[in-house]
């Protein structure tokens, strides 16, 4: 099934063999207890609108993608906070890049599958991460 990408009317076709890495370990629930002043147990339990992680990756050498789309992708995710629609699976989303807090986690990965000193937008990449998260409608 195609999986897509738009930002306004710009749509980009990214590979279909991307998985969904993280679909099933979201919560929409957050709780947290604490212990009260004589022992009891208090639990604060409410339900999460938006922040669902949306991590695609390729496997190996899968999700080949040109060079071209990633330029795209890689100015779209310099925008902080631009909101995206991610055709997934027959699903719209509605996504922001997930930039992280740690260094080592970032919006975007891949690998060169033949490193050429002068890249052209026809060049492929492969093992394609895209980390997205799951914005709320309302701001």
């Amino acid at each position: 099934m195609t999986i897509t990408l738009t930002n306004e009317s710009a749509v980009l076709v990214l590979p279909e063999d991307l998985i969904w890495s993280d679909e099933l370990t979201w919560s929409a629930v957050a709780q947290k207890t604490e212990r009260g002043i004589f022992g009891t147990l208090i639990i604060d339990a409410m339900a999460r609108n938006g922040g669902r992680p949306i991590t695609l990756q390729g496997d190996g050498d899968s999700a080949w993608i040109q060079l071209g789309t990633l330029r795209t992708l890689k100015a779209w995710s310099s925008v902080p906070g631009l909101r995206l629609t991610l055709g997934l699976r027959g699903e719209p989303f509605t996504v922001v890049f997930d930039h992280g807090d740690a260094e080592e986690t970032k919006a975007m990965a891949m690998a060169a599958v033949i490193e050429y000193s002068d890249k052209e937008n026809s060049d492929h990449y492969c093992s394609l991460v895209l980390r997205f998260l799951e914005a709320s409608q309302t701001l």
